[in-house]
């Protein structure tokens, strides 16, 4: 006589996989399904705009401090203020994106996080230390009128490439974070350069 066992079905269903729960778990956002957070979404091109945003900041804020010093339009210093100031915010904003994965070093501006009062002097430098980037050693050792026009031709040219890098990144940047920075500081610069146009015009017009 043959043995028959049998098995129990709760048994056979105590150990098969379970199927429907794991499916339950799957990722359902794109993050999700990519492993990580938003950090993980970035791509090499937002973390080029980020350093060149960051660089490109830097260098406008150590230019601006000498025009606040240095020029002789009470218009000119005015604007380099207000350059200093809505910069560096801009400029702390994109240190914290980069050091979410170690992408920027930290802040070297000195002006405190939420200052903008642009009627205040920006904060200089440590006494006696020399321009660090190539256009702020050559401010220095300009004067008077050739000085603000050069500064103003500098802050043009600069603006029309920050215009170009920010409209980029708002309109094809993978990083939520990154597009949103850009987006919403594209409008600030473009009027920055629309001001600044028009003060060039104005050193070039007193020189004629």
């Amino acid at each position: 006589m043959r043995t028959y066992w049998i098995v129990p079905i709760a048994v056979l269903a105590a150990a098969a996989p379970p199927l429907a729960y794991a499916q339950t778990q799957q990722p359902t956002t794109p993050s999700e399904r990519q492993g990580q957070g938003p950090a993980q979404q970035r791509t090499n091109a937002d973390s080029a705009f980020i350093q060149q945003a960051l660089k490109s900041g830097r260098e406008e804020v150590e230019i601006s401090r000498l025009a606040a010093e240095k020029s002789q339009s009470a218009e000119i210093k005015q604007f380099a203020q207000m350059l200093v100031s809505d910069h560096t915010a801009v400029n702390e904003q994109l240190v914290l994106l980069g050091q979410r994965n170690g992408a920027a070093p930290a802040p070297r501006d000195g002006t405190q996080r939420g200052d903008t009062d642009t009627t205040k002097s920006p904060p200089s430098a440590s006494p006696g230390a020399a321009p660090s980037s190539s256009k702020a050693q050559q401010l220095s050792k300009l004067s008077a009128a050739e000085f603000d026009r050069q500064y103003m031709t500098m802050i043009v040219e600069g603006h029309e490439k920050s215009v170009a890098l920010y409209t980029r990144e708002s309109e094809g940047g993978a990083d939520p974070a990154a597009k949103k920075l850009a987006s919403e500081t594209l409008p600030k610069i473009k009027a920055h350069l629309e001001q600044a146009k028009s003060l060039r015009q104005q050193v070039i017009d007193k020189k004629g």
